[in-house]
């Protein structure tokens, strides 16, 4: 397993953290908003690092 820390600033939180928890391969996400960031637990072995910021992006759902 390892571990990737996302920013998910001015980001709608719960759409990224469902298209990520969806994504084949990842173990585990946990938010701190306080930080604005998202830290991602995966099996390298299943999905990558760049795959995961792409599922990020690819929401595009903004707060407010």
């Amino acid at each position: 397993m390892d571990t990737l820390t996302l920013s998910v600033h001015g980001l709608n939180v719960n759409a990224v953290t469902k298209a990520l928890r969806q994504t084949r391969g990842v173990a585990g996400v946990s938010v701190d908003l306080g930080e604005s960031v998202a830290v991602v637990t995966y099996d390298e072995t299943e999905t990558t690092a760049g795959h995961l910021e792409q599922v990020v992006s690819a929401t595009h759902h903004r707060s407010n």
